[in-house]
């Protein structure tokens, strides 16, 4: 039997599987054939595709480029994409990188590996891309286990279920054998910190006779310490250290300057002891092991399996606790003050098993996949301010985890002699999706000083009695673990869910040059209900010079676990003064009570129209313009005050529980509107013995709040509703034009990539206090810039390639942040651009066995 199957033939960085790439295979050995993602007919290729599709190579990305992890090797090369080093979140947001697409959430966006849906991180980022939201931690996959990336830019939720509302990435994993690839990769930063390395070895082989494979890959990476970039002074603190008015920002003037660098210099310190840590990444091991393989057990039938584990250990520094601030730091333990650390320990783990076989040209893959993610937090070198000099040192905070099962069954069939080919799919999934919290020790919570009281009444035969009158705080010291509040056992939950889903899927050439699809999908969830999505694309092919394309989708986002029940406390800063802030679940009776409804899914409504081109036999270009509308995203509202009278009682006792001032809710409180335009062009140039490839792309998008729903009964607090931090945060807190321009040359002996990508403006929103009924915030627009690498490889040898090179040549860092909104220190850099540390020189070492 012979069937067509589609080759990956030249190393490229946005590869092209052109039509003389197909041949005709005996198949009987080899069913793995490249599944492009977005479509499930066999014969499709980029340019082909009714929907755009990047296909990136990361072999030859991991050979040149100066960024080692995935995540920083998609921002470089993909318009797309945007993703910046996790510092920029807050707290255990911090260990993770997470990524979007077309400017939408990290929520909103789907992740497959080898074609299966990935599992999630169980984390709830606060900061950064992600506030409030779950995303995906690519970074748990090895680089040296990775193909090719597959992107899909255009709604799918009727191809792959929620979250595929921005698009869909898939990562395809080495089938290689009989070779040993080793990678190691060391950088660092202009003043010596922040020293990063990566080594991979990727090793497959054959485990029997017809095309079978076992491909393993270890990994292990480690982050050193950062410092803030940029100026040597940068985040050094300015105003009062010891003195009691370091609590505020206008602090009593006896404390000047002088003063105090006379206490400094008494105890043999300087301000530099003071320097904030984090300038870019985490301090982090991580330590990886995946593996991917498959057996043919008859003809035409086979047994498959990948997956895999991580370990991360990522420490997360705060702000500096001072030692005049006198609510939140005790000088019998602290006399200098503290840096408060949060150490995240990150497992995940994944394993997918499934048969495919044909039976009378009905190909049948029947799959199961199952991951975890386990966050543990322990919060060191820290204190419970409210337990006074009996406070630990170190603290369990409590650990949360999330985990997903999918069980899918899909079937699909190619017709040759339809129309001029017909492919037709189908199949059904059942998902099932668990979140845990578990409370840490109670030292990491509770508020010392907060104390039962009562009031005297009388009973209705005259008789005085005690009566319950509530809670009262002594003091005004801070509760918890300094950084981040442990979680308390009311905030424990064990909660699951499940999703049945159904799909049918169809692809037909009306004619040599006409292609359409549609495809349509419906699933139930067992805590709120049916969604049924669907989509329609085309292709018109008017000469391989031009083809237009278009589709239409429908899609929708389920809110996560997380979302529902997720409650914490920690602190925030605004204008320089820290704030003790809860977040309620979105199932807590101060939600409740507060006119906060439950969540519900988000909804999407999507269309992109563009052409596809071959100018020329090694050119290619594509430009789509896109539009995409979301109902009900789900957000965080701002933060609510102890300090308004109006709260209801039980938004209060949360307040009065936790110790916090302020507090904050899950909630679908906006629709958005995005609209964009997507370009990419490729031109390789035979030069003799070498080759140069040259690369552009560019996206250019506009995001705007087009409603916020406002609950009925709290229009007094649209503007707390909908925070200005929110608006900022999904409209312009990254850039809405990106550009890519690289050039790659390459002879057996040398190669040279010269790389330089623009990064628009944003405009930041900081919140300066939690007035009501408008809260005051500060708005930051930071200038665009150019971030310019280059590399220079050599073969040793045959088998051994030498780089060197430098990311961020010319040491460009973007904005420094406002003193306005950075309290007392001087200024520090904004790196949500593109999470730019400096200048960051490399060598590599890549060997093939």
């Amino acid at each position: 039997m012979k069937k067509i199957i589609l080759t990956v033939t030249a190393p490229l960085l946005f590869h092209q599987l052109p039509a003389q790439d197909k041949h005709l295979t005996d198949t009987t050995r080899q069913l793995g054939e490249i599944q492009i993602v977005g479509s499930r007919s066999a014969d499709r290729t980029k340019l082909n595709s009714p929907v755009p599709v990047d296909i990136i190579d990361i072999k030859s990305l991991q050979e040149t480029a100066p960024q080692s992890s995935i995540t920083q090797l998609l921002q470089y090369i993909s318009p797309s994409f945007h993703s910046v080093n996790g510092s920029n979140a807050g707290d255990a947001g911090s260990a993770l990188n997470l990524a979007q697409l077309r400017g939408l959430g990290v929520d909103q966006l789907l992740v497959l590996v080898n074609g299966k849906r990935r599992h999630k991180s169980a984390n709830v980022n606060w900061g950064g891309l992600g506030n409030g939201a779950t995303g995906y931690d690519l970074n748990t996959i090895p680089v040296s286990a990775i193909e090719r990336i597959e992107i899909l830019r255009d709604g799918a939720a009727a191809q792959y279920g929620s979250d595929a509302i921005a698009g869909v990435i898939n990562i395809v994993l080495k089938k290689q054998t009989d070779q040993l690839l080793v990678s190691t990769t060391t950088s660092t930063r202009r003043r010596g910190d922040g020293v990063t390395t990566r080594t991979g070895i990727n090793y497959g082989t054959r485990v029997g006779h017809d095309g079978s494979y076992f491909n393993i890959t270890t990994e292990f990476a480690t982050q050193a310490i950062a410092l803030q970039p940029g100026r040597d002074d940068a985040g050094l603190y300015n105003g009062p250290i010891y003195g009691g008015g370091a609590n505020t920002r206008g602090y009593d003037p006896i404390y000047t300057k002088e003063i105090d660098d006379a206490i400094l210099q008494s105890r043999g310190i300087d301000r530099h002891f003071f320097d904030q840590r984090g300038g870019g990444s985490n301090k982090a091991k991580d330590a990886l092991l995946f593996f991917n393989t498959a057996i043919p057990v008859r003809e035409q039938t086979e047994l498959y399996a990948f997956g895999g584990i991580s370990r991360r250990n990522s420490q997360f520094t705060a702000v500096y606790r001072l030692p005049g601030w006198t609510e939140r730091n005790n000088t019998t333990l602290y006399p200098d003050g503290f840096l408060p650390a949060m150490d995240n320990g990150i497992t995940d783990k994944s394993l997918a098993i499934g048969i495919k076989t044909t039976f009378h040209q009905w190909k049948i893959d029947l799959s199961n996949v199952y991951g975890r993610n386990d966050f543990s937090n322990v919060i060191s070198n820290t204190l419970n301010a409210s337990l006074g000099t009996k406070s630990p040192a170190t603290f369990d905070a409590g650990k949360y985890n999330g985990s997903q099962n999918t069980a899918s069954l899909d079937i699909s069939r190619y017709f040759p002699q339809a129309l001029h080919g017909l492919n037709i799919a189908f199949g059904a999934q059942y998902r099932t999706e668990t979140y845990q919290i578990i409370a840490g020790e109670e030292a990491s919570y509770i508020k010392g000083d907060l104390r039962p009281i009562y009031r005297v009444d009388t009973s209705a035969a005259g008789v005085p009695y005690l009566s319950d009158a509530g809670w009262l705080a002594l003091n005004g010291l801070s509760p918890g673990s300094q950084i981040h509040a442990g979680f308390r056992p009311g905030n424990e939950v064990n909660v699951s869910r499940a999703i049945v889903a159904a799909y049918a899927d169809v692809e037909a050439k009306i004619t040599a040059h006409w292609l359409l699809s549609a495809a349509v999908r419906a699933e139930n969830f067992s805590d709120f209900g049916n969604v049924t999505t669907g989509k329609v694309a085309t292709r018109y092919s008017f000469a391989p010079w031009l083809s237009l394309r278009a589709s239409a989708n429908t899609g929708f986002r389920a809110p996560d676990l997380a979302q529902f029940y997720y409650t914490e406390t920690s602190t925030t800063f605004q204008q320089g003064r820290a704030i003790d802030l809860v977040t309620a679940s979105n199932k807590s009776a101060a939600t409740r009570a507060l006119g906060i409804p439950s969540l519900t899914p988000e909804r999407s409504t999507g269309y992109t129209a563009g052409i596809t081109s071959q100018p020329a036999p090694r050119a290619e270009i594509t430009a789509d313009a896109y539009y995409v509308e979301i109902k009900n995203r789900v957000g965080n509202t701002g933060n609510f005050s102890a300090n308004d009278p109006h709260l209801p009682a039980d938004v209060r006792g949360l307040l009065l529980q936790t110790g916090t001032t302020q507090a904050k809710f899950f909630y679908n409180a906006f629709n958005t509107r995005t609209q964009g335009v997507e370009v990419t062009a490729s031109y390789r140039i035979p030069l003799g013995h070498s080759q140069l490839q040259l690369l552009a792309g560019g996206n250019f998008v506009n995001n705007e709040v087009t409603h916020i729903n406002t609950p009925k009964g709290l229009e007094q607090y649209q503007y707390v509703i909908f925070s200005e931090a929110e608006r900022a945060r999904v409209t312009t807190n990254i850039p809405g034009s990106k550009i890519t321009l690289q050039g790659a040359w390459s002879t057996p002996r040398w190669s040279l990539l010269l790389r330089t990508v623009y990064f628009g403006p944003v405009t930041t929103a900081t919140a300066q206090n939690a007035t009501f009924p408008k809260p005051d915030y500060y708005f930051q627009q930071l200038k665009p810039i150019w971030i310019t690498d280059l590399s220079v490889g050599y073969h040793i040898s045959k088998n051994i390639q030498a780089t060197l090179g430098i990311n961020n040549v010319f040491d460009v860092l973007g904005d420094y942040t406002d003193p306005a909104i950075s309290g007392l220190r001087n200024p520090t850099v904004v790196g949500i651009q593109n999470g730019s540390a400096g200048i960051q020189p490399f060598v590599r070492l890549f060997g093939k066995f």
